[in-house]
């Protein structure tokens, strides 16, 4: 599933990683556009723990230190090659259904506490 930004590119495929442990699941509603500048200039992996910061209404990447600043929570499950500067726009966030656990990225005790409709399979590694 492709992520959109204002800029025109094409990349190659990369490995993929399913992080489903279930074929039932929810993605977000309306999609969630992720802030560029919060993620930085890199590659953003499928599990990453994500999270609607309350003052901008974008998406950024899960920090228990600031649980109390979210306004929602969810998992991509989609990759990113994020430019640092172009936010993205991306459909496919998880906010419920079932996860392998050891998949995930950063999803934190905090996080868990907050994704009571996502289960987490234990059981599988990396």
């Amino acid at each position: 599933m492709p992520i959109y930004t204002p800029k025109q590119s094409r990349t190659e495929f990369k490995g993929g990683k399913n992080i489903l442990a279930s074929e039932h699941f929810t993605f977000i509603e309306a999609g969630a556009t992720l802030d560029a500048t919060k993620f930085g200039k890199g590659y953003v992996e499928v599990g990453q723990a994500i999270a609607q910061d309350s003052a901008t209404g974008k998406w950024v990447k899960f920090v228990a230190a600031d649980v109390a600043n979210y306004a929602d929570f969810g998992i991509l499950n989609v990759d990113w090659d994020c430019d640092g500067e172009n936010d993205g726009i991306v459909g496919e966030v998880i906010t419920r259904g079932s996860v392998y656990d050891a998949k995930l990225i950063d999803a934190t005790k905090e996080f868990k506490e907050k994704t009571t409709e996502i289960r987490y399979v234990k059981g599988l590694t990396k």
